[in-house]
């Protein structure tokens, strides 16, 4: 995976204000992977998608990644810090063609198109049938998925137990597409496992290094007259340089 250039970083940044979390993923990836069709990363494996975007992260920001989660119990902020390579080199790249088989009928893994599909459902049992239903496989012979509007009429409604099945099976299938850090909490001592979103710490650190470039363009601009575009074709060490220099 190939780092963001400075020019791909504002622009990204500044697409990417007013869309939603699994919007501004695709769009990051559709910016690092030129060669792949837009609408077709938005079919692949949440996993997938989570993988593609740790190893961006680590390209463009480098292989430490710190970060904090609350406690469930206290509320305290616990820091983490991991290594993104060794995380990256641990997750599995899910099968697109994977199948969850059971007696009565087989399942897909959720994509970032099912997850935008139910957004609006009106609580997470809701939204775990609309997810379950759009990902169940109609056709065993060609794999083909019904396109009818099931938030309306749901093919069929799963048992809690089977529920739990499906969302076994899925983790075992697609593990990067629910990262958890297990987290034990200095104040009060609880422990829990926090859901890393990738997706959120690459945004959080594209903001950083779209604000330190944007100062770097306002003080060279001021400096030198030089255009935008012209100071961010520079390389990071003549960048830094040149801000030496000026002061």
């Amino acid at each position: 995976m190939r780092p963001l250039s400075a020019a791909q970083v504002l622009a990204l940044w500044d697409a990417g204000q007013t869309r939603h979390p699994i919007d501004r993923s695709l769009l990051a990836l559709a910016f690092a992977m030129p060669e792949e069709a837009p609408d077709e990363l938005a079919d692949r494996p949440v996993g997938w998608r989570e993988i593609n975007m740790l190893a961006l992260r680590n390209a463009t920001f480098g292989s430490a990644l710190d970060g904090y989660a609350p406690c469930p119990s206290c509320g305290s902020l616990m820091e983490f810090g991991l290594d993104g390579t060794t995380l990256l080199q641990s997750l599995p790249v899910p099968d697109c063609g994977a199948r969850i088989v059971l007696d009565d009928g087989q399942w897909r893994l959720p994509s970032s198109r099912d997850q935008a599909m139910i957004l609006d459902a009106p609580d997470p049992e809701t939204a775990v049938e609309w997810l379950l239903d759009r990902c169940r496989v109609d056709d065993t012979q060609s794999g083909m998925t019904s396109t009818v509007d099931r938030k309306k009429s749901p093919k069929s409604k799963c048992s809690p137990a089977r529920i739990g099945e499906i969302e076994s099976q899925m983790e075992v299938l697609d593990p990067a597409a629910d990262i958890r850090l297990g987290m034990r909490c200095s104040d009060c001592g609880h422990t829990w496992d926090a859901v890393l979103d990738v997706g959120n710490c690459f945004w959080d650190e594209l903001g950083i290094r779209a604000r330190q470039l944007l100062e770097s363009v306002h003080r060279l601009a001021s400096a030198y007259g030089w255009r935008e575009a012209e100071i961010l074709a520079l390389s990071p060490a003549r960048r830094a340089a040149y801000l030496n220099m000026i002061g």
